[in-house]
């Protein structure tokens, strides 16, 4: 069996993957591919077994980036090496950049299964009726995804059966190529037209979208997908999976959008393909609502767990997960929060569910409710509209006139049918000289907005929290008694303080002081009410208590 080299020099030394337990398919060899791209110079391996678990294998890949003209570039040399508990045999090497032609030649050395055929180069030029005539190539007769040429006004082709219709780009042009991607892949087709140096202008359409690719020569110059161009717009078109396609020969831009090799941006959008493949089994729709699994967790601890995922930049994966509010859907957050590319939020969204941070669930009961109103005729953007002008957008939670409005209705609902409510008066802030340090410092907006973000996790959803006067915040929790405020209070507390709320800050000097009143065992009266609460808050921050409750502080004075 495959045992590693014991001493390799430092020249030689390689980069292994972990091994796996199947042989490698398109998806594993264009990471592997990626990986090489990395380490110019450097072996990169992937250990892998048979199917029959007899013998064990290593896929290696060797990269050698110049700076020189990219069309003189060195193709990478991959290469086989077998393992059968003798002497290693080297199977084959072979410098290429066709990752279909290895993934191929993989499989015939190991036992899989070969990838389908890419289009012969004989199909990709003249009509169906001149392949019929002269012998040649015909699509109809394959299941490569070609089929005879048709667009809206083909002859025998009514126009109310076909539900994608194309509109040629002059009168009179016809497509030399055209087919389904349900049979054949976006992948193969960009590389048969690679392959088969065309130029013109490729047109791909589901019953929603469109995108267009100008090739000049079989190189992408320039690719337009809904508001996305360049690069970013070819690799997210790797990822459809259903559409119909037409290829218009001659037509060119002038536009200059792509800037990466075919070869690199095929890498890239077969990882995304597989990583949005992952998403869909895990039951990723638009309207999916995103929860965090814990929402107590320390930058540190949330970077370790990332490190099992795709390489990917630490910064803008904390700004997505501090989007996740357990409440917002995939298209609140891709789309109306910060509007991203599929190329920007797959991978991100990909590692964070891969890692055990985030679950992706159905509609949270708040999104249900809304869709009911929406079903009475509500405009959802008019509803979202009021709730924003009641919020402060740096913390995500009420401003402080919003929530007295609030508490004043909930002395109103107590005063008409006598229904007792709580309302918990707290302070947040650092002791940055320490725990026991008496200078209390206020609090980044950051570690504010994950303070917020934390309380509302364990706060009812009837439980309305926002701030109070100018450096202060308030719950205020109806037909709840003054024991119950105090225990939600003081499970705030711990709650803040199991992890860290900034990279900069240990949880031990994190500053709390919680004052609690209840209506109507502190007072009949709100005026009164809320002076008691301040009092007992006063209270916890003199005594260095965190949970203060009203009737406490008022039977000592008595």
């Amino acid at each position: 069996m495959y045992q590693p080299p014991s001493k390799p020099s430092a020249q030689q030394r390689s980069i292994r993957l972990p091994k796996q337990m199947a042989i490698p398919g398109y998806g594993d060899i264009s990471f592997l591919m990626q990986e090489a791209q990395k380490m110019s110079g450097r072996i990169v391996e992937m250990p892998f077994a048979s199917s029959d678990r007899k013998s064990d294998f290593v896929l290696a890949v060797r990269y050698e980036s110049k700076d020189i003209d990219p069309e003189q570039q060195m193709d990478p040399e991959w290469s086989l090496t077998q393992y059968t508990g003798g002497p290693p045999k080297i199977l084959w090497k072979h410098p290429c950049r066709d990752l279909s032609l290895i993934c191929n030649l993989l499989a015939s050395s190991a036992g899989g299964d070969q990838l389908q055929d890419v289009i012969p180069s004989s199909a990709l030029y003249g009509s169906a009726g001149e392949s019929a005539n002269t012998g040649a190539y015909n699509p109809v007769a394959t299941t490569s995804g070609l089929s005879p040429t048709r667009t809206a006004s083909s002859v025998g082709q009514p126009e109310s059966t076909a539900t994608i219709l194309f509109e040629p780009p002059k009168p009179g042009a016809k497509a030399t190529l055209e087919g389904d991607l349900n049979k054949l892949q976006v992948p193969n087709l960009l590389q048969s037209i690679n392959l088969a140096k065309m130029t013109g202008r490729l047109d791909i359409k589901t019953k929603a979208d469109s995108c267009q690719v100008y090739f000049q020569e079989g190189i992408p110059l320039h690719c337009k997908l809904k508001e996305n161009v360049g690069d970013h717009a070819l690799c997210e078109l790797i990822t459809w999976l259903q559409g119909e396609f037409r290829f218009w020969p001659d037509e060119k831009t002038q536009e200059r959008s792509i800037n990466k090799r075919l070869d690199a941006v095929l890498m890239e959008g077969v990882t995304l393909l597989d990583q949005w493949k992952y998403l869909e089994t895990a039951g990723l729709k638009q309207e999916s609502c995103l929860v965090r699994k814990n929402a107590m967790m320390s930058e540190q601890e949330f970077a370790a767990r990332l490190e099992k995922g795709a390489p990917i930049a630490l910064e803008p994966q904390i700004e997505f997960y501090d989007m996740i509010d357990n409440r917002s859907t995939v298209y609140d957050i891709t789309q109306r929060k910060r509007p991203m590319d599929k190329t920007q939020w797959v991978p991100i969204l990909f590692n964070l569910v891969s890692c055990g941070l985030v679950q992706i669930t159905d509609q949270a009961p708040t999104q249900n409710r809304l869709a009911r109103l929406k079903a009475l005729g509500v405009d959802e953007n008019q509803f979202q509209s009021v709730i924003k002008s009641l919020t402060r957008s740096e913390t995500g939670i009420l401003n402080y006139y919003a929530f007295i409005y609030f508490l004043e209705q909930e002395y109103l609902r107590y005063e008409y049918f006598n229904l007792p409510f709580s309302l918990i008066l707290f302070s947040l802030g650092v002791r940055r000289g320490g725990e026991d340090s008496p200078m209390v410092e206020a609090l980044q907006m950051i570690a504010i907005r994950r303070a917020m973000q934390r309380i509302g996790l364990v706060k009812r959803q009837i439980d309305v929290l926002g701030h109070y006067e100018t450096f202060d915040y308030a719950i205020l929790l109806p037909n709840a008694n003054a024991a119950a405020a105090g225990a939600l209070a003081n499970r705030i507390a711990d709650v803040l303080r199991e992890a860290p709320l900034s990279s900069d800050m240990d949880s031990r000097s994190l500053a709390l002081a919680f004052g609690v009143a209840s209506m109507p065992e502190d007072g009949v009266d709100l005026d009164k009410l809320i002076m008691n609460a301040k009092k007992a808050r006063d209270e916890a921050k003199a005594g260095k208590r965190r949970v203060v409750l009203a009737r406490d502080f008022t039977s000592q004075e008595k």
